[in-house]
Formats: structure tokens, C-alpha cells, sequence
């Protein structure tokens, strides 16, 4: 039983040269590697670029595992550029304090939200020689786009349209260590149709000591469950984000449903608890603690490598408020920047050019399961909609992208508003019970960083 879904990667493929390049595959076969395509970049004169460039981005295995073969196939093909990648396991911390310093490499690939080093003056912005502003306004998914651009040019291309919190993985050996099936029609609707029905199941494979759980039926917690709280306000009917007024609204009976609805899942006090709050969500799922996890695609191009041999399925979350859509969190997340400081442009520009070609993105999104931003990174994907698999996740989770909504790019820093502020206060949240002192501090330090930001 094999489907075959219009997926967001890319459209062209070449078996032998993408076979096994993902992080989360086996090691490839020699030559197997990433292809570095594109021409050459029109710089001085038609001379092609050369030089050195530092090249950074997170140090985990799927992107590892990508990066390394691309860029040494992309300095075959370009023999007079050499490429000098760091990885850092504290990537964003440490990319934050480098632009800070003015010790920022040539070029980065990341997740943070960029208009607030755009503002400063601190990134350079893309070249027509490698997309036009209407290049980018086409070729590029909207919702990857709003928080790469500021004041009419665009200052990163994108890699990826990040939704996170949708998904839905359950691990298969645990429910059959449980004696436990699959509920009627998730395989068939690609999971759940309501919250009822997933919380109910979740409740049969939660597993309690007293009232300490030892295997929680549905782990949301920590980790990005900043994303499941601001899904929850928009399912609620409410909207953090004032873009006209430039300020955020958390202090708000929307966003007072959403931090209940978290803290009365995991309160092992409350007979419909099913999740353990103790630890991350995804530590528990790999560790074998957790039946289920609310995850996003890349969990599936992680597993691979932390959990290798788990046999799993991926779905999409229902809506988790009756009478809503499900809506999520899908905004403009991996991306190449190109520092302003850095002394050889052309080269730096040429190396992003040749990562962001349709195929290129393609196979980065395969190798580490992230939705690919480009519009032509398209392919025909088979995948077992029996068998949890990272084609599966990205193809299943195209569905779901008509419910995304940006985070609010207007803030000029939507990274530290979502995953410090809001992240830093739902666990304060958690450890004094009091929701209202959390969401009032939030509210108040997201427009005191939108201020700020807005009078540099």
C-alpha cells in the first residue's frame, strides 16, 4: 500500500546522487552526495568568485550528515572557493552573541528571526544576482517569507516554512508491548479525528504510580510546546499579535484557556492527566517513556538517528478546542543569511545560491524532515502510510498548512518573543501554578523587546 503525494521537496531528484544523504539515512555510497548545482554568480567582471568563507549552523546529526557531503561536492564544482563550516550545539546563543560581538561568520543557516540584525545593519541583503524580490515573492511560500524581509528587501532566503506542534507520533512497539491497536481510521484519515478521541486513547496508555507517571500517554511538554500554547489561543478565537498597534497581547481569557488546558493534562492530581511534566516531550518518546508525543516533521528526521530502531507512526494533531480548525504555528524558519561585515561577498553569495536551488533544499528538507519553503521543490514521494516514516511526516503534514499562522515578524524578534519570553514563562507557569502572574510578565517583557527593537 503505497501512496504517492505531491510533496514539498524537490522536483528533480537524482537517485544517484541524493541516495542516503540525509543525517538520518545510512552512511552514503561513495559519490552519493548532495549535488551542488547552479551556474556561477555574476560578479566582477564575470570573474568567478573566489576566496574563503565561514560557513556556520547547528551541530546535530541529520544536519551533519547533510551538510557535510554538500559542501564538499559544492567545492568541487568550485574549486577556488573554500568553505569553512563550524558547528555549534548552542547555535542559537552562540550566533546571538557572535553578531553582537561583530565576530559573525560570512554565512549562517538559521532558524531565529533575522529583521531585528537586518534593522541594525548587520545582514546583506539578497542580491538580485541570486533572487529578485519578485524571484523570492514567487518562488517561495508567503508564510516562509513575512520574517525575512524588512522595509521592502528581503535579508535571508529561506530553506524551510517551519510548523511546529501539528504532529502527532505514536510509538507502535509500546502498544504492542500493551496489547494496545491503533484506533479505526487514523491510519485511513492520518490520525484523530477530534481531541476527544485522541485524549481518550491517550488516558488508556498513561501508566501511573501513585502519583508519579511512568509512561505518559500523550507528552507535550517543554521542548517547543510554546508553539501548542499560541495554537491554543488562536483555537480559542484569540490573536496575541497587534501588528498595527506593534504590541502582543498574552494577558487575555484566550490565552488563560490555553496555559489551563497545558497545566490540566499534566497534573497527575487530575483523573484526565496523560502527560509527565518532569522532563522534555521528545526525551521522553525516545527514552520509551512516552506512548505518544505532539512533535512536528523533523522529530521523524530525529528519530532516525536517536531512536533508530522505534517502530512509529506519524499523523497529524486534530484541533485540540471543539469547533476549531487546527491551527499551528508555520512560519519562515531555516535560512541562509550573509553577514555584512564579511569580506568576500561574492563567494558567500555564490555558496548560498548554489544551497538554495529547488533541488538543493529539496534534499536538505528530506535529509534532516523539514517542509521545504521553495514553491518547485516539489516531487511525487512514496511512502507506507502503515510505517511511521520521515517521507510520510512531510507529506502529511502538507495538509495542515493552510492552518499556519506566523509568529509575528513584525516584533522584529519573533524568536526571543515565542522561544525565550513565552518559553521562560510557561515554565515559570509550571513550577509556581500561577498563570496569571506568567501571562502578565510575558505580555509586558514582549512589548518591552518590541520597543526596544523598534527604537534601535
Amino acid at each position: 500500500m503505497k501512496r504517492v503525494f505531491a510533496l514539498i521537496l524537490a522536483g528533480a531528484l537524482s537517485v544517484s546522487l541524493f541516495a542516503g544523504c540525509g543525517g538520518n539515512k545510512e552512511p552514503a555510497a561513495e559519490g552519493s552526495t548532495p549535488a551542488a548545482s547552479g551556474e556561477a554568480s555574476e560578479g566582477g567582471e564575470g570573474a568567478a568568485p573566489a576566496g574563503e568563507i565561514v560557513f556556520w549552523t547547528q551541530d546535530t546529526a541529520p544536519w551533519k550528515g547533510w551538510f557535510d557531503p554538500a559542501i564538499e561536492a559544492f567545492q568541487q564544482q568550485n574549486p577556488d572557493i573554500k568553505v569553512k563550516v563550524e558547528y555549534f550545539p548552542q547555535f542559537a546563543d552562540k550566533l546571538t552573541q557572535a553578531y553582537a560581538a561583530g565576530q559573525q561568520p560570512d554565512v549562517a543557516q538559521t532558524w531565529q528571526g533575522i529583521t531585528h540584525w537586518a534593522k541594525a545593519g548587520k545582514l546583506d541583503p539578497v542580491p538580485d544576482s541570486v533572487y529578485s524580490k519578485e524571484d523570492m515573492q514567487a518562488k517561495f511560500y508567503e508564510g516562509a517569507l513575512k520574517n525575512k524581509e524588512f522595509e521592502g528587501q528581503y535579508y535571508c532566503i529561506p530553506a524551510e516554512i517551519n510548523v511546529e506542534s501539528p504532529g502527532l507520533l505514536v510509538n507502535m512497539d509500546l502498544l504492542e508491548k500493551m496489547g494496545k491497536t491503533l484506533p479505526d481510521g487514523w491510519v485511513e484519515n492520518n490520525g484523530p479525528k477530534s481531541w476527544d478521541e485522541l485524549l481518550s486513547f491517550a488516558k488508556e496508555l498513561t501508566v501511573k504510580s501513585g502519583d508519579t507517571i511512568t509512561q505518559s500517554g500523550l507528552a507535550y511538554a517543554y521542548a517547543q510546546w510554546e508553539a501548542m500554547f499560541v495554537s491554543l489561543i488562536w483555537q480559542n478565537g484569540g490573536d496575541y499579535r497587534d501588528e498595527a498597534n506593534s504590541v502582543v497581547h498574552f494577558n487575555t481569557p484566550e490565552a488563560k484557556k490555553a496555559a489551563e488546558f497545558m497545566l490540566k493534562y499534566a497534573n497527575p492530581a487530575d483523573p484526565d492527566v496523560i502527560c509527565d511534566i518532569g522532563a522534555s516531550r521528545y526525551e521522553l518518546f525516545i527514552q520509551g517513556t512516552a506512548a505518544m508525543v505532539m512533535g512536528a516533521p523533523w522529530y521523524a528526521g530525529s528519530l532516525a538517528t536517536d531512536a533508530p530502531d522505534m517502530n512509529y507512526q506519524y499523523f497529524n494533531m486534530p484541533a485540540m478546542v471543539d469547533g476549531s480548525d487546527p491551527y499551528c504555528m508555520a512560519t519562515g524558519g531555516w535560512g541562509y543569511i550573509v553577514s555584512a561585515e564579511s569580506k568576500n561577498k561574492p563567494a558567500a553569495w555564490e555558496f548560498v545560491k548554489q544551497m538554495t536551488t529547488p533541488e538543493q533544499i529539496g534534499s536538505w528538507a528530506l535529509g534532516v524532515g523539514s517542509l521545504a519553503a521553495h514553491k518547485e521543490a516539489n516531487a511525487d514521494l512514496e511512502y507506507d502510510p502503515n510505517v511511521g516514516s520521515v517521507e510520510k511526516a512531510l507529506a502529511v503534514s502538507k495538509d495542515i498548512l493552510q492552518y499556519g499562522n506566523e509568529d509575528g515578524a513584525y516584533t522584529l524578534d519573533s524568536s526571543q518573543l515565542i522561544y525565550t519570553i513565552v518559553r521562560q514563562q510557561l515554565q515559570q507557569m509550571v513550577e509556581t501554578g500561577d498563570i496569571d502572574t506568567a501571562l502578565a510578565t510575558m505580555e509586558m517583557e514582549g512589548n518591552d523587546m518590541i520597543e526596544t527593537n523598534l527604537n534601535r
